[in-house]
Order: C-alpha cells, then sequence, then structure tokens
C-alpha cells in the first residue's frame, strides 16, 4: 500500500471530520495532547519525554518517511484540530500496519470512532491487510472503542508496562481487511 504523503489537503472525511496529513506547524499541539496527563497515563507513558523539540523531529521525520502515515483529526464546523491518528508499516510491503491515535481535549463526543473509521475504511480500500493496535490494560475507553471497531483480542503482554502505581498488562488486538464491514 503506497500513501501520497503530498495528498495536498483532506486524506479522508466523515460527517463532522477531516484528516489531513501532519504538518509541522502542529508541533505545539502534538506536544499539548501527548504532555496530557490522562493521555501520558492512558498511551504516552508518564516517564515518556515530551518536548517541543523531540516533537518537532519526530513530525519532520515521519514526513519524509515511507514507513508511516501521520494524520491529523479536524472537525470541519470550526477547522480546528483535535487529535491524531498514526499507523507505522510492519512489512516491506506495507500491508501490515501498527495503529496509534489519541484526541485532545475533544474527548466523549465520538470523534475518536469516527474519525477511525473512515481512516480505516481508506486503509483497507488502499490495500491494507492487518491492522495491530495494543492498549493498556486500565484505558477502557480505547479498547472498548477498538472492540466495538472489529478488532478482535489476540494476545496479551503480561505486566509489560509500569506506572508509579504498579505493572499492566498490554493487550494486543488485531483486525483484518476481511472483517472490516
Amino acid at each position: 500500500m503506497r500513501i501520497n504523503k503530498n495528498f495536498g489537503g483532506v486524506y479522508c472525511e466523515s460527517e463532522r471530520l477531516y484528516i489531513r496529513a501532519i504538518q509541522l506547524s502542529d508541533t505545539p499541539l502534538i506536544v499539548k495532547w501527548k504532555d496530557d496527563p490522562y493521555t501520558r497515563k492512558m498511551s504516552v507513558g508518564v516517564d515518556t519525554e515530551i518536548t517541543v523539540d523531540n516533537q518537532e523531529r519526530d513530525i519532520a521525520r515521519s514526513i519524509v518517511s515511507d514507513n508511516e502515515v501521520y494524520l491529523i483529526i479536524v472537525l470541519k464546523a470550526t477547522n480546528k484540530p483535535i487529535g491524531y491518528i498514526r499507523l507505522n508499516w510492519l512489512d516491506d510491503n506495507r500491508r501490515l500496519g501498527w495503529l496509534r491515535f489519541g484526541l485532545g481535549e475533544e474527548r466523549g463526543h465520538g470523534y475518536a470512532r469516527e474519525a477511525l473509521r473512515a481512516t480505516i475504511t481508506k486503509f483497507f480500500k488502499n490495500g491494507l491487510h492487518r491492522i495491530d493496535a495494543e492498549v493498556f490494560e486500565f484505558n477502557h475507553r480505547s479498547h472498548g472503542l477498538l472492540q466495538d471497531l472489529g478488532f478482535k483480542h489476540e494476545g496479551t503482554r503480561r505486566l509489560a508496562h509500569y506506572t508509579n502505581e504498579g505493572f499492566y498488562n498490554i493487550y494486543i488486538l488485531g483486525l483484518l481487511d476481511s472483517e472490516w464491514a
């Protein structure tokens, strides 16, 4: 699967959202979202260093890389960026991907579900065969969302994530193109 990083605008859209390629100018938002205490706990990790410099380098690498797609979720009504979706290739043929996603302060409105549904549909239409995802056991919202979208539990990395509260499992989920409705 080949995704043109220079698609110049909207990658895909849904009723309330459009999803576009990340830009260096998105760096402050990415830092704000990833440095949020809730996001740190649920997905980034409390000990992960999040700075403007390291996120700008990461975004710059992503923009020129053939090994991933880094997208921004935007509200159509206000043109406000509200989150991100990221897919890293797990194979040279770009048929297997590893999904990550996050929202800023716009949680609880169904935007992640809507954005993931549109993006996953586009990924599969472009030839993706399989999507992998990982969720910390205490991230019930993301785990439930992925299961509602059709991801299947495929394994557990037992006590593989540490926070200052202890060790936790990481759930491994997968979705095949043949399972996507």
